[in-house]
């Protein structure tokens, strides 16, 4: 036991006789001198070393040491790589910091801007059609009966390039939102799903949000309207495009985006603290929809005949 416990702490005065430096390790007792490496090996070296290492009391002079073991020539040259591989150490840190779910933010900002484009290229099209053809058609269409004219047919192929590249970001967000947020995916669908995320900032704001505030995302500037008293209020944003809410009845809207902004606000915390896919969230959800299809319509409230005299009266300001 004792020889062990000899042997442990010859190991560990080894270890303090050597230093680590970023472009290498010196054994202070030989003076020799075992060199990390290219950048990427410099690199690579100061990642894996333990973010809470200890820093020793009294700083070894790394300058000096470069000089010395003739790591470098001078200190130009010392300056020059130091930077080198602390750019590229900080390169690779933003890399690490990059989460598939800040792809899908920018996946969904590249998707509405295609959208954005494609009409515009659109309108034009159709505006430069009008010139030499009377038949009116509009969209996909009309872009692919101009593909092959010699000369709209630049414009034309170039929307038809552009709705294929709109085809194929669309199915690469369905894809990373459903991996992502299998939940939320499930009930509102992989496209509405990722535009709450993005409208949000993120799934973590959304996990956070209360039930009525999903309800209302996108409909930001109804609401400042509603609470300036020049709008009524707003009954949903944007999930006006699930179709458990625009395929019913407008007098239950506001109903049916309440049920399902609340299920969605469940959804989005079971993804961002990962609890896996709930099929009985959906369940849940087609219940509360078949309720409120069900319910009657409530009959107006009447008023009475002095209530309805006197909000009709004219009302007169007292002047002193």
């Amino acid at each position: 036991m004792r020889g062990e416990s000899n042997l442990c702490q010859a190991v560990m005065e080894r270890q303090l006789m050597q230093i680590a430096a970023w472009f290498g390790k010196i054994d202070q007792e030989t003076g020799s001198f075992l060199p990390a490496g290219d950048t990427g090996a410099m690199v690579e070296a100061l990642l894996c070393q333990e973010i809470h290492a200890a820093c020793p009391a009294q700083q070894p002079d790394l300058r000096a040491m470069a000089k010395g073991c003739g790591f470098v020539a001078g200190d130009r040259e010392y300056n020059f790589l130091l930077k080198e591989v602390a750019m590229e150490k900080v390169r690779r840190q933003l890399k690490l910091l990059v989460t598939a779910e800040q792809d899908l933010l920018q996946a969904v900002e590249a998707l509405d801007d295609l959208s954005r484009v494609v009409n515009l290229l659109d309108e034009r099209l159709y505006e430069w059609s009008r010139l030499r053809r009377q038949e009116i058609v509009h969209g996909k269409d009309l872009a692919e009966a101009l593909s092959h004219d010699s000369v709209t047919g630049e414009l034309a192929r170039t929307i038809l390039s552009l709705r294929r590249s709109h085809t194929a970001m669309e199915s690469e967000v369905s894809n990373t939102v459903q991996s992502i947020a299998p939940n939320l995916s499930s009930l509102a669908g992989p496209i509405l799903a990722a535009r709450l995320i993005s409208r949000s900032g993120g799934l973590r704001v959304l996990a956070e949000m209360p039930s009525s505030r999903i309800q209302l995302i996108g409909a930001e500037k109804s609401l400042f309207k509603h609470l300036h008293g020049h709008a009524p209020s707003p009954k949903h944003g944007i999930i006006y495009r699930h179709p458990a809410v625009i395929g019913v009845p407008k007098r239950l809207r506001g109903k049916a985006a309440r049920a399902l902004a609340g299920k969605l606000a469940i959804a989005a915390r079971l993804d961002y603290y990962g609890s896996g896919l709930l099929p009985d969230l959906k369940a849940a959800l087609d219940r509360r929809l078949a309720e409120i299809g069900r319910s009657k319509r409530r009959a107006p409230q009447t008023k009475s005949w002095g209530s309805d005299l006197y909000s009709k009266a004219p009302s007169y300001d007292r002047k002193g």
